[in-house]
């Protein structure tokens, strides 16, 4: 009896086809946007045209698992560890690339473009020209001109995104490939070549799209208690009817968020069972039937947009919290 970190690997190569008139950077930041970087890496390879990253760390551990282009999407300062590893990297300033040309590994540079995000690139027209006079004395091509933009759910916000990064773009001479970030881009008739696909990789964002992850667990003890008595820690939880209560071993740290207890449900013996009490660090409660065992599989986790919900936020911070799950991950074919 153990916990399963599940990753549904024909979901996950769907969800990248349903973008694949687009070169596509997987994005595999945070441990794989909590899902486990050995087992995305490994089944995306196939299907993907590089790997994206924020840091030469998060780089370094993807390298082990792929030979294929690993990208840096935050500014870096690493820039040894980017020739160690052969990771490349993005500019957005003068002085970096500069150290880069000093190293020898210029061709690894992808300039980005600041339109509206105002987390990194470059947004002066004045720095663009410096740079690119930088990159025509020196020889230099970019592997691409990035952007990410902020709100694509705002058509309005967004289309003015696009003609600020088109006008700063413009001053760039080289043709390099245009990178844009953000799966809902792709709902739009823009002019680019690579995508660097997050959230909509692991099925979400999109209406067609499917979860990859799932989570499973077990039976660790069951109990009996009489109307009144409560569970868990604060008295969480009392008892309306005598009956039975399964104890699961999972909690907050393994992601499971606090914000959760008593508001979701499992599925034990293929019913729907409700969890009840506080979620404790290590496990929480279910009210059960007398037919569930010690041992029997738990299905804890399924649908993070559900989960996002009810903890007032969004899937992405409800996936990345699984990066601490106590369990083996496992590829599943089907």
């Amino acid at each position: 009896m153990e916990n399963l970190k599940i990753i549904n690997e024909k979901r996950l190569i769907e969800n990248i086809s349903y973008f694949g008139n687009k070169k596509i950077c997987a994005m595999v930041k945070c441990n794989a946007y909590g899902h486990g970087l050995k087992e995305i890496v490994s089944a995306a390879e196939e299907h993907v045209s590089s790997f994206g990253v924020v840091s030469a760390y998060e780089g370094k551990q993807v390298r082990k698992y792929t030979d294929k282009p690993i990208i840096i999407w935050s500014v870096t300062e690493d820039f040894s560890a980017c020739k160690k590893y052969a990771l490349q990297f993005v500019v957005d300033d003068e002085k970096d690339i500069r150290k880069a040309v000093k190293l020898n590994i210029e061709d690894s540079m992808h300039l980005k473009i600041n339109c509206g995000m105002n987390r990194f690139g470059v947004k002066s027209e004045i720095a663009l020209h410096q740079i690119d006079n930088i990159l025509q004395n020196d020889g230099i091509t970019l592997n691409s001109i990035s952007t990410h933009f902020p709100i694509t759910e705002n058509k309005r916000e967004t289309l003015k995104n696009y003609q600020q990064f088109l006008r700063l773009k413009s001053i760039i001479t080289q043709n390099a490939s245009v990178c844009f970030g953000g799966s809902g881009i792709y709902d739009y008739n823009f002019n680019f070549q690579i995508l660097r696909l997050g959230i909509g990789m692991y099925g979400y964002g999109h209406k067609n799209l499917k979860g990859v992850l799932r989570l499973k667990s077990y039976v660790k003890k069951v109990f009996f208690a009489r109307r009144g008595e409560t569970v868990g820690y604060s008295a969480g939880y009392t008892v309306q009817k005598d009956g039975f209560f399964a104890v699961v071993p999972v909690g907050y740290g393994d992601g499971l968020r606090r914000a959760l207890s008593g508001n979701f449900y499992v599925k034990i013996n293929n019913k729907k069972m409700p969890a009840v009490g506080n979620i404790c660090m290590d496990c929480f409660f279910v009210k059960v039937d007398k037919n569930v065992n010690v041992g029997d599989e738990v299905e804890v986790f399924w649908d993070a947009d559900k989960f996002a919900k009810i903890c007032g936020t969004i899937p992405y911070e409800i996936l990345t919290g699984f990066s601490n799950f106590r369990g083996k991950a496992i590829l599943e074919k089907d």
